[in-house]
């Protein structure tokens, strides 16, 4: 069985060939969607898989919703493809710590599973990420200084009247966070993207609600999804709140950490 690798890329595109490289194989397809202000798409290329470069693009905001959208249009693309063993999604600043034919023996031994790491249980997080109305959020991550600065403290406004007048919404709802890096069975794939519309109502207001929607939304469907919490799953480090960013010379050691993936990768030294 093909497995469907679904990337989510807006630069360092020299570790996304790395990343695709080192994944090819007769049994991998790959599907990626480049960030709609990436101006010049780059030529990526495999050997033994098949690549698709979706043509629907989204302009992904950091924290918005649009990071829910993005997943869910490239499981929308994947699908027209399958049947896959998993739909994974990935970033491309990812990369594997294990050779691809390991990967996918593991994955095959998951068959029917969906493969998550779960974060331990934070009513805080969940309540202000995703019980509040966060908004404005298109600029809060924009290299324009400025932009940025005005977009957060605005954010900040906003936040600050909720808690004042003591405005909430979701309270109804059992949420729980995973990475957002995640491998989903068909049946899943099927599920969350029939749930669509309603998925990016309910998430529309979120911040990172990337990290929260598809294990919330399939731990409360009436569909028994069978989910694997698999904490050796990914290598990162935070710095505060931020992953801390590996050059690729850091890659051999890494994979002596006994994870299946790391991220995320730099090219520049």
């Amino acid at each position: 069985m093909r497995n469907a690798w679904l990337i989510i890329a807006h630069n360092e595109f020299e570790v996304l060939q790395r990343l695709v490289s080192l994944l090819d194989d007769e049994r991998s397809d790959f599907f990626i969607h480049f960030d709609k202000k990436v101006k010049e798409v780059p030529t990526i290329s495999v050997k033994r898989g098949r690549l698709f470069v979706l043509d629907n693009r989204v302009d992904v905001r950091w924290g918005s919703v649009s990071q829910i959208e993005t997943e869910l249009v490239l499981l929308e693309a994947a699908l027209q493809h399958g049947p896959y063993v998993h739909y994974h999604i990935l970033s491309g600043t990812h990369l594997p710590l294990k050779p691809v034919t390991e990967l996918l023996t593991f994955y095959d031994s998951h068959a029917g599973e969906e493969i998550m790491r779960f974060w331990p249980d934070d009513k805080g997080d969940a309540d202000f990420k995703l019980r509040r109305y966060h908004f404005p959020l298109r600029d809060y991550k924009s290299p324009d200084a400025t932009r940025r600065r005005l977009c957060q403290l605005a954010w900040q406004i906003v936040i600050k009247i909720q808690k004042v007048l003591g405005i909430r919404h979701l309270e109804e709802y059992k949420f729980c966070k995973t990475d957002n890096w995640i491998s989903l069975s068909e049946s899943a794939c099927h599920y969350l993207v029939s749930h669509k519309d309603k998925i990016l109502q309910r998430y529309r207001w979120s911040f990172c609600g990337d990290e929260y929607f598809a294990a919330s939304e399939l731990k409360s469907s009436p569909t028994a999804f069978k989910i694997l919490d698999c904490q050796q799953l990914l290598y990162v480090e935070f710095q505060k709140d931020t992953p801390r960013t590996f050059p690729l010379a850091d890659y051999p050691k890494l994979q002596e950490t006994g994870r299946w993936w790391a991220r995320k990768f730099t090219a520049q030294s």
